[in-house]
């Protein structure tokens, strides 16, 4: 069955594009937009259990050059 999540990241000035095109190339992103509001990007993600979503956001995500944070949200319904 496996997991969907949406995660909400906030960059540093100055490097939304890059980290965009980062973020993308990472086989579990299937989308990632640059939005507005208090969040610069929205990734939605479909891992197979909460440990490769774990690792994802922490080990992939956070080292990704611009992230400062993220909130997790997984998708129930």
């Amino acid at each position: 069955m496996g997991i969907a999540a949406y995660v909400l990241i906030k960059l540093k000035p100055g490097t939304a594009g890059e980290a965009l095109k980062a973020l993308r190339k990472f086989s579990e992103i299937s989308e990632a937009h640059m939005v507005t509001g208090i969040y610069d990007v929205i990734v939605n993600v479909k891992v197979k259990d909460l440990k490769e979503l774990g690792e994802l956001v922490a080990e992939k995500v956070h080292d990704t050059e611009g992230v400062s944070s993220t909130v997790t949200c997984i998708v129930v319904a």
